[in-house]
C-alpha cells in the first residue's frame, strides 16, 4: 500500500506542474495585444458620405485586411511565447511489465514505470527560459510591425485623401477656366461674325476652351479612381458612396525642429523598434544556443507491487561540440548582421527626415510667397483690368488672360496645400507620430504635460 501511494504521488509529481517559465514583460505584452484587439469585437462605425480624415482613419484601422493581418499575427506571437515557456517540455511515459511463471501473476510481479517521453529529452529550466525570452523579443518584433502597418495604411488614406481633394478644387478651377475661355470664344466668334475679327482667333478661343473642359474631365476621373482607392483601403466596395468635405482641414502646425525630430525617430518609429527587437531576439538565440552545452535530463520511476521502488535520473552529455560551437558562430553572426541593418536604417530614416524637412520649409516657403505675393498681386491686376475692360480701354481678351493668371496661381497654390499635407503626413509615419492627431496632437499633449 505504501507503494502505490508513493508511485501515485511520483505521477502526480510529473503530471501536475504544467507551470510556465514567462518571461519578465510578457504580461504588459500580452495586456497591450488585447487592447489593440479591443475594436476588432465592435461593429464598424458609420462613414458618413463627407467624412474628413479621423473618421476615415478609425473606419480603415477596424476595416483594413492588411492591419487586422498584422493584430492577428502579433496575437500568434504572443502565443509563441506561453508554447516556449511551458514546463516540462516532454510528455509523461508509464509503463507496465508483468512476470509470470506458470501462474497468474499478483500484484508483486506487475512492474509500473514512469518516466518523461523517450522521444524527447526533459530540458533543464533555463532552456526553456532562454527560449521564452526568444519568442518574448519577437512578440515585440510583431507588435512594432502591426504599428508600422497601422502607419502605413494612415499614410497611403491621408495621401490619397488630400490627393483627392486637391483633384476637385483643381476640377473645379478648371471649370472656372473653361468659363471664361467660353466668354472669350463667343466675344471672338461674334467679332468673326461681324468681320472684326478672324477666324482664326476664334477657332484659339475654341480650342482653349475645349483643353480646359478636357482637364477637368480628366481631373474628375482621376478623383474617382482616388475614391475608389480610398473605398478599396476601406475594405468597401470600390463604387461605395463617398464625397470630399465641404471645408477640409488643412494647414496644420508642426514643431519644426530637427533635434526633437531625430529624437522622436529614434523613440517612436516602428520599424525602427521592430529591427530592435530582432536583435533583442537574435541576442537571446544566441545566449540559448550558448546554453545547448549544457545537459539535458530524463528522471524515471518504477514499481514492483510491493517488493521493490526505483527512481533514477539519466543525464544526456551533449558529444556534438563542433555542432554546438557552429550554431553559436551562426547566431552571434546573425546578431552582427541585425546590428548592422539597424544602424544603416536609423541612418537612412534619419535622413529621410532631415530631406523632408527641408522639402515641407521650402513648400510652405512657396506657399508663403503665392498666398502673401503672387496670388494678390494678380487679383489687383484682374480687378485694374476689369474697371478698365468697362471703362473700355482695355479688351475682354486681355481681362480673360487676367483671369486665367490668377487662377492658374490658385491652382499651385492648391498643388502645394495638397504636397504640404503629403509630407507632413510622411513626416508622421517616420516619426511614428499619433495617427488621429499628427503633428498638432503631439504638441498638445507636450504642452498639457508641461
Amino acid at each position: 500500500m505504501r507503494a502505490r501511494r508513493w508511485f501515485c504521488l511520483f505521477i502526480c509529481a510529473g503530471v501536475l506542474p504544467g507551470c510556465f517559465f514567462l518571461p519578465r514583460g510578457f504580461d504588459e505584452q500580452h495586456a497591450r495585444n488585447r487592447a489593440a484587439g479591443e475594436n476588432y469585437n465592435l461593429p464598424l462605425p458609420e462613414l458618413p458620405e463627407e467624412p474628413d480624415l479621423e473618421s476615415l482613419l478609425e473606419y480603415a484601422w477596424r476595416a483594413n485586411g492588411e492591419v487586422r493581418a498584422a493584430w492577428d499575427e502579433w496575437v500568434a506571437a504572443v502565443e509563441r511565447v506561453r508554447d516556449a515557456a511551458g514546463y516540462p517540455n516532454t510528455n509523461l511515459h508509464l509503463g507496465l511489465e508483468a512476470m509470470w511463471a506458470g501462474k497468474r501473476p499478483g500484484w508483486n510481479d506487475v512492474t509500473i514505470s514512469a518516466g518523461n517521453d523517450p522521444m524527447t529529452n526533459l530540458a533543464l529550466p533555463p532552456k526553456i527560459a532562454a527560449a521564452a525570452r526568444v519568442a518574448l523579443e519577437q512578440a515585440r518584433a510583431a507588435e512594432a510591425n502591426f504599428h508600422a502597418r497601422r502607419l502605413a495604411v494612415r499614410e497611403r488614406v491621408a495621401s490619397a485623401f488630400f490627393q483627392w481633394i486637391g483633384l476637385h478644387e483643381r476640377a473645379e478651377i478648371a471649370h472656372r477656366r473653361a468659363a471664361w475661355l467660353e466668354q472669350l470664344e463667343l466675344s471672338e466668334r461674334a467679332r468673326f461674325s461681324s468681320g472684326a475679327g478672324s477666324q482664326e482667333a476664334w477657332l484659339a478661343g475654341q480650342n482653349a476652351r475645349l483643353e480646359a473642359e478636357n482637364q477637368a474631365r480628366n481631373l474628375l476621373v482621376e478623383a474617382e479612381n482616388l475614391r475608389r482607392e480610398l473605398n478599396g483601403l476601406l475594405g468597401r466596395a470600390a463604387d461605395a458612396p463617398l464625397r470630399p468635405p465641404r471645408e477640409p482641414v488643412r494647414g496644420r502646425s508642426w514643431p519644426g525642429n530637427l533635434e526633437e525630430f531625430r529624437a522622436q525617430l529614434r523613440a517612436g518609429n516602428p520599424e525602427l523598434a521592430g529591427l530592435r527587437a530582432e536583435v533583442a531576439a537574435r541576442e537571446r538565440t544566441l545566449h540559448a544556443a550558448q546554453l545547448q552545452f549544457l545537459p539535458d535530463v530524463n528522471p524515471m520511476g518504477a514499481i514492483t507491487g510491493d517488493v521493490s521502488q526505483v527512481a533514477g535520473l539519466a543525464f544526456v552529455l551533449p558529444l556534438t561540440w563542433r555542432k554546438l560551437q557552429a550554431q553559436v558562430a551562426s547566431a552571434r553572426a546573425l546578431v552582427d548582421a541585425s546590428r548592422a541593418v539597424l544602424r544603416q536604417a536609423e541612418a537612412d530614416r534619419e535622413a529621410e527626415v532631415a530631406a523632408g524637412l527641408a522639402v515641407l520649409e521650402n513648400v510652405e516657403r512657396q506657399q508663403r510667397l503665392w498666398t502673401e505675393s503672387l496670388l494678390p498681386n494678380w487679383q489687383l491686376r484682374c480687378q485694374s483690368v476689369r474697371r478698365a475692360y468697362e471703362a473700355g480701354t482695355q479688351s475682354l481678351g486681355e481681362w480673360v488672360q487676367a483671369e486665367l493668371a490668377r487662377l492658374a496661381a490658385e491652382e499651385a497654390l492648391v498643388e502645394l496645400q495638397t504636397l504640404r499635407e503629403q509630407q507632413l503626413v510622411r513626416l508622421e509615419t517616420l516619426l511614428g507620430l499619433p495617427g488621429e492627431g499628427g503633428f498638432s496632437a503631439t504638441q498638445e499633449a507636450s504642452h498639457a504635460a508641461r
